[in-house]
């Protein structure tokens, strides 16, 4: 499941950045012709498995209905994907963007900030186990 859409790729950077790097090597569709999805769907989930990737660690994943927040930091793992390749390099604003989301989300896995509406999952839900031995005993006579 990917956090984020086309749809929000484009409302979020715009359509002329979206086609710009969802095509190879600047071939550009003809006029008329619809923007090639393949590249920024597979960017997306790369993305949404990355933040699944940091969020399990306290989190039930995958997180649904997804979060404004994990939509946003979905879009810019991806956008910063996209920028690769061909003739293309990341600007300067999309290393600090994902630099920032990276950290954000270590600081998510680690409970120094939360998920509004998330209830993180509680460790103590598993099956619990001790290997020392027992300080008390009971005794068939019912002392201790």
């Amino acid at each position: 499941m990917s956090y984020a859409t086309v749809t929000d790729m484009t409302s979020r950077f715009g359509d002329v950045e979206m086609l710009r790097v969802c095509v190879a090597d600047g071939l550009l569709p003809a006029e008329g012709e619809p923007m090639p999805t393949a590249r920024i769907e597979q960017a997306l989930w790369d993305a949404s498995v990355l933040v699944d990737s940091y969020l399990r660690a306290r989190y039930a994943v995958p997180v649904s209905p997804a979060p404004a927040e994990l939509v946003r930091a979905t879009c810019v793992l991806a956008r910063y994907d996209l920028a690769h390749g061909g003739d293309r390099e990341p600007s300067e604003q999309m290393r600090l963007a994902r630099k920032e989301v990276l950290t954000w989300l270590a600081d998510l896995g680690f409970g120094r900030v939360s998920l509004e509406g998330l209830v993180p999952v509680s460790a103590a839900a598993g099956a619990r186990f001790a290997d020392r031995p027992r300080a008390f005993t009971s005794r068939t006579d019912g002392g201790l």
